[in-house]
């Protein structure tokens, strides 16, 4: 019988007057931590990557691997919405970063070249991302984390499963681990999954007999492949022109990430439908179609700066890239109480949105403000993260999941079933992304959209917005020419390059 919400209050501890343990040493995990740090006698975050004794972000970069998060060496963007909550929660975590070398990126002081200068608006300097390497970041963090006395980071960590008391929901009190084959056990107030994408949660739900999530997955359609550049002495970064630092040519996506210490990554993505793409995971065909693309060709000029990071792979693949949805609670409530999921380990979705962080960061913080107002109730606060994690989180999973099916349908050559939803994507086409690129009140939504300030809902809902949307629409291709980034390379004459130079190169 499922225990009535009394019950579940008097099996629920203060869990200020406890430990939290954290799984995961990532972003959302050590973001986890700094928001409990506050909160708990005690956190612990079990990690089981082994962390180099580096002495500053250069070295780091040259030296870390991590098994268990391959994307930290991809590009990443850490957006306005992270920003703004380290900015006004964690300032000195700010300056220690920008200290480090992130750079504050005002998107309004670039907007595209053929909307020219943007009017200033109130609030327009939440419109602010980080430029910085995931590694830089995360090695800040962890050092801030250090320097705090209740916290401890156990590298080398593999965790087995969950410590719980049966009950219906079952009542999780820890976590077992093993560190050098040695087992171990913790005992917790509360556990946080920030395990990532490949989190086990299910299972060890399973053992130890809790419902099962909720789950639904959806393919992204694409493959990552990125390279890091640092421009050489006395060199500057392109100034912008006509040609966008990100764009989708259909059968080729890229984006520009400028970061610190005077470095920068290029990241092209293939979709799946064209797998001749493969060969961008080898060096000559990577730089190959970076130089036919007139954006990126000139940041990578040899004259302007020169590739860096690990030698033995100097272009780094991701593939399995999927957006999943998992919930922690259903109708009844939580599937374990003293369990709360964050990040990946519950919203995963394509990296090429560059949301992954900004989403760890921010369901960590409203983890933070469940606990406050629900204290000893875990049922409540975990209802409440539930809530809120739909309300502020889920749309852009929703929309991650909308677009990757577009792209998908057009990369394989498909037509939009309906007529509806063929006008609809005439309407975001020729309406709605010509307009960001000549009316300030439609770059700006879409700004705030990018940077997780307004769900894709709002932002592209507002009145103004359609208005003025619609009105670049009906001005015709013809008239809206002008607006229109410029045509991208053909894919047949790039991949005989590609041939040519793999076979110069073998």
């Amino acid at each position: 019988m499922t225990e009535s919400s009394e019950e579940l209050r008097r099996r629920a501890p203060d869990p200020t007057s406890g430990a939290a343990v954290v799984i995961g040493g990532g972003i959302t995990g050590l973001a986890a931590a700094l928001v409990l740090s506050a909160r708990f006698a005690r956190v612990t975050i079990l990690e089981r990557d082994l962390e180099p004794d580096a002495a500053t972000p250069r070295e780091a970069f040259d030296v870390w691997r991590r098994r268990g998060a391959v994307q930290v060496r991809h590009s990443h963007a850490f957006l306005g919405r992270l920003r703004n909550l380290l900015r006004d929660r964690h300032p000195d975590l700010l300056a220690a970063l920008v200290d480090a070398g992130a750079r504050e990126l005002r998107m309004l002081d670039f907007p595209p070249v053929t909307l020219g200068p943007v009017p200033p608006e109130p609030g327009d300097d939440d419109l602010v991302m980080l430029g910085c390497r995931r590694i830089t970041f995360e090695w800040v963090l962890r050092r801030y984390l250090r320097a705090r006395a209740n916290v401890d980071i156990v590298a080398g960590a593999l965790v087995d499963g969950l410590v719980a008391e049966p009950g219906d929901p079952p009542r999780v009190t820890g976590v077992r681990f093993r560190v050098d084959g040695d087992a171990r056990e913790l005992t917790a107030a509360i556990v946080v999954d920030a395990s990532g994408r490949q989190s086990p949660a299910p299972r060890w739900l399973e053992e130890i007999g809790a419902r099962a999530p909720r789950e639904e997955t959806d393919p992204s359609g694409i493959v990552y492949y990125t390279r890091f550049y640092r421009l050489r002495p006395g060199a500057e970064e392109p100034a912008p022109d006509r040609h966008p630092g990100a764009a989708d040519y259909n059968w080729i996506k890229f984006a520009i990430f400028p970061t610190d210490d005077r470095t920068f990554s290029i990241t092209l993505a293939a979709p799946l439908a064209f797998p001749e793409m493969k060969v961008l995971a080898r060096t000559a065909a990577f730089d190959e179609v970076a130089r036919s693309l007139p954006a990126v060709a000139r940041w990578i000029d040899p004259a302007r700066a020169e590739p860096i990071g690990d030698p033995e792979r100097p272009v780094q693949a991701m593939g399995g890239l999927i957006n999943r949805l998992r919930r922690f609670c259903d109708e009844r409530g939580p599937l374990a109480l003293g369990l709360f999921a964050l990040g990946d380990a519950a919203y995963c979705t394509n990296p090429l949105y560059g949301r992954g962080c900004a989403q760890g960061f921010l369901h960590a913080e409203m983890l933070g403000e469940a606990l406050d107002r629900h204290g000893a109730d875990l049922a409540a606060a975990a209802r409440a993260l539930d809530a809120a994690a739909r309300r502020e989180i889920e749309p852009f999973y929703r929309a991650s999941v909308i677009a990757d099916r577009e792209a998908v349908r057009k990369a394989e050559g498909r037509r939009s079933r309906s007529w509806r939803a063929r006008l609809a994507q005439r309407f975001f086409e020729d309406g709605v992304a010509v307009a960001t690129r000549c009316d300030p009140v439609v770059y700006r939504a879409f700004v705030r959209m990018m940077n997780m300030l307004e769900t894709p809902e709002v932002a592209f809902g507002r009145r103004s917005v359609v208005l003025r949307s619609l009105r670049v629409w009906m001005r015709g291709r013809r008239r809206n020419r002008a607006y229109a980034i410029p045509d991208g390379p053909d894919r047949a004459e790039v991949l005989a390059r590609c041939e040519r130079a793999l076979a110069r190169e073998t």
